[in-house]
């Protein structure tokens, strides 16, 4: 086994240590296969394992290891024999959000995860951090290189490549050669690191060129974009002839036919990568027929930075938690690749990044709430605090890309409400309060200073509140409608302006705090009920 396969078996076996009793065990390899792809066969004797793996290369047979856990963790009752491949070519994550970046520990443990998604790539892009768009001119520090060397080496033991980003296009002079150089003394120093995939950022930048010398030079600043990009790539392959270098566009989002990116396409070298988000900045879905417009124009498939389950800037207040969806089955086939940028909680970002590396393993096969339920139960194997982290989760299910924000409240309201107008009272108002005790029993483990998972709890801390105050809203909902009296004849609640207020003051108070969560499940339901109480403005 060579010094790459032997690495990424000793990072694997460290981090699954108790999986089985690997000196008992063992494993044969032969190198050979597609790019990425294995074959994998294995029985179970006792609590030995004899495995045979093919793989060409460090991915494929991490993620041969990776289908060798599974087949444990299922309990490994028959031979495990599979051969498989990804999809996706370029698979992973971008660190693109505003706010405050991920820590390094966090990035450590990120690629890790990662590998454990099928995913191959992690690329660093923070927009707040000073050295990635602001003082792009000065070489990177010996701490920032030693902190990315680490990151690296981390994903040479992971079969995962971790790439770095710069923005220089809040203050860069394409034509200028002392841009131009400073911009490679930095990919210089990441190449002496091992960084062989580059990223160059040109989004949320001016759309105008504004260096004289650029003006005169060029007539658009896609051009201006295109010839800067282009000088790059000549030089980071004149080093490592297997870099690679993607660009985001200015313009990044849309139909895929604008004006913009057909002078890009034409002028940048073909083997450069383009990002593209879909049709807005976050897509709700994103499909073949687009993709195939935008590599029509550009001369490239799309290389999709998907902005979900991102909530920074004006989406802060909600968690995009839920799985990823209208990604369409067999966009691969007309992608470059495509990474998730993700939330600023690095911890419950895993969740939703564990069902994208579902998708871009296998989109065809990809089932949305199977794979979340599979991303929680690695989040959190303990039963009962993923028992209680999920009746939280499942209220707050944000997505850009559709399904139900509280999928679990809706059949709830549904039997209850249906209880209500039929005149069946007693019966809703106790459906409505046993699933407040549920949830508040569920926020009392949250709250357990032994919960398995404290660092998860830290993040989710402010919407375990909004949760504890959705939970008393449904217990005081239902003691209105105990207090609420029936007109069988007009089958309705009889008014009662002060039972409409009780209502409307729980609204008010559901509404206080800043986090999103429930949808507009217990909004609309409250609102039905002030109105047929007889409450008016």
């Amino acid at each position: 086994m060579s010094a790459q396969f032997e690495r990424v078996l000793n990072t694997f076996q460290t981090r699954n240590s108790d999986l089985l009793n690997w000196a008992a065990s063992t494993i044969t390899l032969t190198v050979g296969g597609e790019p990425e792809g294995f074959t994998i066969k294995a029985e179970k004797s006792g609590d030995a394992v004899t495995t045979t793996i093919t793989a060409a290369d460090a991915s494929g047979f991490r993620y041969s290891l990776n289908a060798l856990r599974r087949w444990i963790e299922d309990g490994a009752s028959a031979p495990l024999s599979l051969s498989d491949k990804p999809a996706f070519r370029i698979r992973g994550v971008i660190e693109g959000f505003y706010g405050i970046p991920w820590r390094h520990e966090q990035r450590l443990r990120g690629v890790a995860n990662f590998a454990d998604f099928n995913m191959n790539t992690f690329m660093i892009a923070p927009k707040d951090s000073p050295w990635q768009r602001f003082k792009w001119r000065d070489p990177f520090t010996s701490e920032f290189l030693e902190q990315s060397k680490e990151l690296v080496d981390a994903g040479l033991d992971n079969g995962l490549a971790v790439a770095i980003c710069v923005s220089p296009g809040l203050s860069v002079s394409y034509s200028s050669a002392s841009d131009r150089e400073a911009l490679m003394v930095r990919y210089r120093q990441l190449q002496g690191i091992g960084v062989k995939h580059f990223g160059l950022l040109f989004d949320d930048i001016p759309w105008e060129l504004t260096a004289e010398e650029d003006i005169a030079r060029y007539k658009t600043t896609a051009l201006a974009q295109a010839d800067f990009s282009n000088w790059i790539y000549s030089e980071v392959i004149a080093l490592d002839p297997e870099a690679i270098l993607t660009v985001c566009p200015m313009h990044y989002c849309g139909r895929g036919h604008e004006q913009y990116l057909q002078d890009m396409g034409a002028a940048l070298n073909p083997k450069i990568n383009l990002f593209w988000t879909g049709r807005t900045i976050c897509s709700e879905y994103l499909e073949i027929f687009d993709a195939k417009i935008f590599e029509e124009t550009t001369k490239r498939p799309p290389l999709y930075w998907d902005n979900f389950p991102v909530n920074d800037g004006s989406m802060r207040h909600s968690l995009y938690i839920g799985p990823v969806q209208q990604r369409e089955a067999g966009l691969e086939a007309h992608s470059a690749g495509l990474l998730s940028n993700p939330m600023t909680q690095f911890e419950l970002s895993q969740l939703p990044v564990g069902t994208i590396g579902e998708y871009l393993w296998n989109s065809h096969t990809y089932n949305p709430y199977d794979a979340w339920e599979r991303s929680l139960a690695k989040m959190v194997p303990n039963e009962r605090d993923r028992k209680a982290l999920r009746g939280l989760l499942r209220c707050t299910m944000g997505t850009v890309t559709g399904g139900d924000p509280a999928p679990d409240l809706r059949p709830i309201f549904n039997t209850a409400t249906t209880a209500r107008r039929e005149g069946r009272l007693a019966e809703s108002a106790k459906i409505f309060r046993i699933a407040g005790e549920t949830m508040l029993e569920d926020a009392r483990v949250l709250r357990d200073s032994a919960f398995s998972r404290p660092e998860v709890i830290a993040e989710v801390a402010p919407w375990i509140g909004k949760f504890e105050l959705g939970a008393k809203t449904l217990i005081g909902l239902a003691s209105i409608i105990e207090r609420s009296a029936f007109d069988a004849g007009q089958r309705c609640l009889v008014a009662n302006r002060s039972l409409a207020e009780e209502a409307g003051a729980l609204r008010d108070s559901l509404d206080t705090p800043k986090q999103k969560m429930f949808g507009d499940q217990i909004d609309g339901s409250l609102w039905e009920l002030m109105i047929e109480l007889g409450y008016t403005e």
